[in-house]
């Protein structure tokens, strides 16, 4: 977050101007008693535009690029090992793809008690850091835990596992956020798949930060956010390249980490292939596919990001495409980048993924 400097202003109350030899003592002490008064008046028209500085700097929402460290929240049960590694892999990350925030990682454990006391503190930084926060329905609210009649940030992580970023660019807020949060199993942090869930997530930061636009028609879908923005078409309510492109930055940045096997990446696309061909048989675009699929939408997403780099560049995809979003629309920069529409680009990739998967392996890195 931005940090606003105070400046201290240290000025001299020394004579101005040379006095002469017969000016009186009592015309001497009008010119002094005038000169600090000029001062005085002075002094307190620059503390004036301190002030407004500060509270301008202070009122207005900051949002990107920054120097300011994340903020760790972490349940009472979550062990000081998991949150090191957290914090470790999201250091990982912004190493990788630059430093992005407002950023704040919540780290859930198991015990329902020791979430609930998670929800609390997540209202108590809510509203401390923004007085317009809404209490009564953006705070835990309700019997989410029990009944299922109710709301809290957390909830769901109890049971179901899991990692999501929430980002929380609204124009009714008054403080602009990214939440990373991590649970603890699906994948649990003592296993490989933990660390590259964060870095997943962490792209997502990233994309976040680069769409700065606050959203004014939400749906109350937090995977859709203001995506409807600049993602005009099917992909307004689906993964597409939000996803695709997570999956695949954390997949390709893992595989260069010391000691991984030089043949990773291959492995984990090899994979992921599986599913080309039940895609394929569903006969609809990349565009259309949702998070809920009969088939591991995110596996084809990641192909076809893949498919991209390939015939441009990592660095294309990853800086060129996403910064230009909010200026060109997504349409404008698919073609600008990539050379072609997202339609005929995605229409190229169905009739290249039929080949055997042997074949499509060869542009894997």
């Amino acid at each position: 977050m931005k940090k606003t400097l105070i400046l201290l202003l240290l000025v001299s109350f020394c004579g101005g101007t040379p006095e002469p030899l017969s000016t009186s003592v009592e015309e001497k002490k009008l010119i002094v008693e005038e000169e600090l008064q000029n001062d005085e008046k002075q002094i307190l028209e620059e503390e004036s535009k301190l002030v407004e500085s500060s509270e301008d700097s202070v009122n207005s929402i900051f949002w990107g690029a920054t120097d300011a460290q994340p903020e760790v929240y972490a349940a009472s049960d979550v062990s000081q090992e998991t949150i090191e590694i957290t914090a470790e892999w999201v250091d990982k990350a912004i190493e990788l793809w630059g430093n992005y925030g407002p950023l704040e990682i919540w780290i859930v454990g198991e015990g329902k008690d020791e979430v609930i006391a998670l929800d609390k503190k997540w209202c108590e930084v809510r509203t401390q850091k923004d007085p317009s926060w809404n209490k009564k329905w953006d705070c835990a609210n309700g019997d989410p835990y029990d009944s299922g009649d109710g709301w809290s940030p957390f909830y769901r992580y109890v049971n179901e596992g899991g990692a999501a970023v929430s980002s929380y660019i609204r124009d009714y807020i008054g403080y602009y956020f990214n939440a990373l949060i991590m649970s603890s199993k699906y994948p649990g942090p003592e296993e490989e798949d933990y660390k590259k869930v964060i870095l997943h997530e962490y792209f997502h930061v990233y994309q976040h930060a680069n769409l700065s636009v606050p959203a004014t028609d939400t749906d109350g879908d937090w995977r859709t956010s203001n995506r409807n923005i600049y993602f005009n078409g099917d992909e307004v309510q689906v993964p597409f390249l939000m996803e695709g492109g997570a999956e695949y930055m954390a997949q390709y940045w893992y595989s260069k980490e010391p000691g991984i096997d030089a043949g990773y990446l291959k492995q984990e696309m090899e994979y992921k292939a599986q599913t080309i061909n039940a895609y394929l048989n569903e006969g609809r675009s990349l565009r259309e596919l949702g998070y809920n699929e009969s088939f591991q939408s995110y596996d084809v997403l990641t192909w076809f990001v893949a498919y991209l780099i390939h015939n441009t560049s990592e660095e294309i995809f990853r800086v060129n495409f996403w910064t230009q979003i909010e200026d060109l629309g997504f349409e404008e920069a698919f073609k600008s980048n990539f050379g072609k529409s997202a339609d005929v680009m995605i229409a190229e990739f169905d009739e290249w993924a039929t080949q055997p998967i042997e074949v499509l392996l060869e542009i894997i890195p």
